[in-house]
C-alpha cells in the first residue's frame, strides 16, 4: 500500500465520526417557505456536482460559512462557485481525483445545511 493510499484511509477514519446535523424545522411557517426545485448531484469525471438556489442572500452567506467552518474541521474542500443567489459545489478527493466516501459525507452535510437553512421560517 502505497503512501498517499494510507493518507487517505487515515484521513477517511476522522472523517468517518458521528455527526450532529439537527432536526429539520416543523412549524406552521414551513409552509410560507416556497419549495425549490434542487437538483440531485451529479456525478461528472471523478467528481460531484451540485447547485443551490438561495432567497434570502443571509441564508446564502450563513451556507457559506458553514461549509467553510465543515471544511476547516474535515481539511477537505470543495470548489464553490458564487452567483448572486445561486451556490455551485464540486467535491473530488484531489489526490485520486475521483469520488470518495469523504466527498459522499460532504455532499450529506451540504444538503442537511441547506434545508436547515432554507426551510427555516422567516426571522421575525
Amino acid at each position: 500500500m502505497n503512501e498517499l493510499q494510507l493518507l487517505h484511509e487515515a484521513f477517511i477514519e476522522k472523517a468517518n465520526r458521528p455527526m450532529e446535523f439537527g432536526s429539520l424545522p416543523i412549524s406552521p411557517h414551513e409552509a410560507e417557505a416556497p419549495i425549490f426545485p434542487v437538483e440531485r448531484w451529479r456525478a461528472v469525471d471523478g467528481a460531484l456536482y451540485k447547485t443551490y438556489k438561495f432567497r434570502r442572500l443571509d441564508d446564502r452567506n450563513e451556507f457559506i460559512l458553514l461549509l467553510l467552518a465543515y471544511e476547516k474541521e474535515t481539511d477537505h474542500h470543495a470548489e464553490i462557485t458564487i452567483k448572486s443567489e445561486e451556490i455551485g459545489l464540486r467535491v473530488q478527493t484531489k489526490d485520486l481525483e475521483k469520488i470518495t466516501s469523504i466527498d459522499k459525507e460532504y455532499a450529506r452535510y451540504a444538503d442537511v445545511v441547506y434545508r436547515d437553512l432554507v426551510y427555516r421560517p422567516e426571522p421575525v
